[in-house]
């Protein structure tokens, strides 16, 4: 992800947070694969960092089979990153590159979105904002 990409990550925020964008969060790229949680956080400044975390909570058919160990697995990752200065909230970008018998249901869609403000909430790291993709291509919420 480029600086230009960041950018229009940010853009993409609605209006009621025109300071946040001010503030230029962090940017969360989370990709959820086979038992695999791997983020890379972009920061204003053009740097990243970025953690994996394996653990297991899901199977070929069902992104979440069990859906405790997921959200531990992602609070633990974003423990991993540094907390947000003067407590600014974060953007989640969430890749889903597991392919799945059946694709990625709205149900599925709306626990991910669930998925990352729980977590975040619990890890100290909130985020303001979900973008969803299934396999690299946009999924309508």
């Amino acid at each position: 992800m480029s600086l230009t990409t960041y950018d229009n990550y940010l853009k993409t925020l609605p209006k009621p947070h025109k300071l946040l964008k001010m503030l230029r969060p962090p940017v969360y790229e989370i990709e959820l694969s086979n038992n695999q949680l791997n983020a890379t956080a972009y920061y204003k400044d053009g740097s990243t960092k970025s953690h994996q975390v394996n653990a297991d909570f899901s199977n070929r058919r069902l992104l979440f089979i069990d859906f405790p160990t997921a959200m531990q697995a992602l609070v633990d990752l974003l423990h991993k990153f540094p907390k947000h200065a003067y407590g600014i909230s974060g953007i989640a970008v969430v890749n889903v590159s597991e392919e799945l018998l059946d694709g990625l249901t709205p149900v599925e869609t709306r626990m991910i979105i669930e998925f990352i403000h729980v977590a975040s909430n619990q890890a100290k790291r909130r985020v303001i904002s979900t973008v969803i993709s299934y396999q690299g291509q946009a999924v309508n919420q």
